[in-house]
């Protein structure tokens, strides 16, 4: 099965010999998950560096971090490097901040495709407890920190660029494309040529039946794989392509495991049972409980895993012995009414899942 790292390989043709597509979308999707050191590229600012200067062997671990898959993506750089489509490319205004006092975790960064096109991609969620924290916050937010933060970095970008925008992004990524896009002005819409959504959560309702969403409504390109979790969160509309993975379950998120056909991605009919068992269950618990109640129900689950002392998803499992115990103990002292909620929650989920 051939994936984006055959297309960066066997595609070596420029961007004026052959226009953008979508597993290029993909390939600046994924690479807005990597770290540029503060040694080659001082972030927060218009200044420039090329693909290809990111590989090198003394800043690999630094670039890919937190990223999954990092085999994967290391030989995606190293591709990258070689390609005569992508090597030349240059990323701009990479912009990081990781916050747990306003719970944001947010990072951008845009690739200069030409005089004429600029691709502005936003990344998902990290290894960071405080990304994932955040990402269920969207469950009873109307507008989490990271969304506000992608609106501004597009006003931002539009300032300093006169060309025309795709914008895009991988998991919570591909959501904040579509709501950055969404929610600036109209001078800025017009420029934006496409949004792509590779297997993001969708936006809630409320923000979907505003005048500002349906204005680009028609300029979003969302794929998930065949059993797709993450990007069934919100999703109340058939418009996305199911895309066809080897992987199983949580694990095709990975775009790694997404198979091409040449320039696209190989899309099949319809997601499988599991897929549309979790959609509904999700759904019903969104729909059917107030935002006080999901608020606690998230608080709640946040409290448990602070007692761990762990940052990020790798701190965890680390020392998952002795941080399983500590979860039992921090679920055992919440309160009754607390207790009692989290299994409501997760009851109303199993019964409208079967």
């Amino acid at each position: 099965m051939k994936n984006i790292l055959d297309y960066v390989k066997l595609n070596q043709f420029t961007f004026k010999e052959k226009s953008f597509n979508e597993l290029d979308a993909l390939v600046f999707s994924w690479l807005s998950y990597y770290h540029i050191p503060k040694e080659i590229y001082k972030k927060n600012t218009f200044s420039t560096i090329k693909l290809k200067d990111l590989y090198r062997s003394k800043y690999l671990k630094d670039l890919t971090i937190d990223v999954f898959d990092i085999p994967k993506s290391n030989e995606l750089l190293s591709l990258i490097a070689m390609s005569e489509r992508f090597r030349d490319i240059d990323i701009t205004y990479y912009y990081e901040i990781l916050s747990k006092k306003t719970t944001k975790q947010f990072s951008a960064m845009s690739f200069i495709i030409n005089k004429k096109l600029i691709f502005v991609g936003f990344r998902g969620t990290d290894h960071s407890f405080i990304g994932w924290k955040e990402d269920f916050d969207m469950a009873f937010t109307k507008n989490i920190p990271s969304q506000l933060e992608a609106k501004s970095y597009l006003e931002n970008i539009s300032k300093n660029f006169k060309s025309n925008i795709i914008v895009g992004g991988h998991s919570k990524g591909g959501n904040l494309a579509i709501y950055s896009s969404a929610f600036v002005n109209k001078n800025i819409q017009n420029r934006i040529k496409a949004i792509y959504s590779f297997d993001g959560p969708a936006l809630r309702d409320d923000l979907i039946e505003t005048n500002s969403y349906k204005a680009i409504e028609n300029k979003i390109i969302k794929f998930v794989p065949q059993s797709s979790i993450v990007g069934m969160l919100f999703e109340n509309s058939p418009n996305y392509n199911v895309v066809s993975s080897n992987s199983f379950s949580i694990l095709q998120h990975n775009p790694f495991s997404w198979e091409i056909d040449k320039t696209k991605l190989k899309t099949i009919k319809t997601t499988t049972q599991n897929s549309t068992a979790f959609k509904k269950g999700i759904n019903a618990v969104i729909t059917n409980l107030s935002d006080e109640h999901k608020k606690l129900f998230v608080n709640s689950l946040y409290e448990v895993v602070e007692k761990t002392n762990a940052n990020t998803i790798d701190d965890f499992y680390s020392n998952i012995l002795k941080n399983i115990p500590i979860l039992i103990t921090g679920f055992n002292e919440l309160s009754s009414e607390k207790k009692q909620l989290i299994f409501d929650t997760i009851n109303l989920f199993v019964k409208n899942a079967k």
